[in-house]
């Protein structure tokens, strides 16, 4: 059963490499089916995966991914960090099995994630959100947030952003 899913992975994600050559929405088609096949949870159609990222597979059920969200090229998303078995071996430290902290991702429905950002293990992002590119994202992102840097921080809101460059559009409250 392992080959059939070390197989299916890498057919699915040799074609979404390509498949971005002929139609980009087939790529995000393509990567949506791939990710729910393997236990993310999907609500709804993204609105854009890019063919260029990395989802860490350590266990796919623990990355959400919300209805019309845009996730730019290059974007880490990770569930798991063991930079501590490495770390605490300097003080004198050793696990008899890998010390591993998981956690579930959740990027939140109309977000949009930035280029080249790394979504750390428990970062929740709420609805709404801009991930300014290079971003390191880590823990609770309330909905309608800009964040930007590393490690990423609140620097605006997207109502106000919106609302600065839409000024006749949207409505005040």
């Amino acid at each position: 059963m392992r080959v059939v899913r070390l197989l299916k992975k890498s057919v699915i994600l040799g074609a979404i490499r390509v498949g971005w050559l002929i139609k980009p929405g087939l790529v995000t088609r393509m990567f949506t089916w791939y990710l729910k096949s393997e236990g993310a949870q999907i609500d709804g159609m993204p609105n854009y995966l890019s063919a260029k990222i990395w989802f860490d597979g350590t266990d796919y059920s623990l990355i959400r991914l919300g209805e019309g969200c845009t996730i730019s090229s290059n974007v880490r998303i990770l569930t798991h960090d063991a930079a501590i078995n490495t770390a605490a071996k300097e003080l004198g430290l050793r696990f008899e099995r890998p010390e591993i902290r998981v956690k579930p991702v959740s990027i939140g429905r109309y977000s949009f994630v930035g280029t080249g950002s790394i979504i750390m293990p428990g970062a929740d992002i709420g609805p709404g959100c801009i991930i300014g590119a290079g971003s390191v994202v880590r823990g609770k992102i309330p909905p309608l947030s800009i964040v930007v840097g590393s490690p990423g921080q609140i620097v605006g809101s997207v109502t106000e952003y919106v609302a600065k460059l839409y000024p006749d559009q949207v409505r005040a409250g």
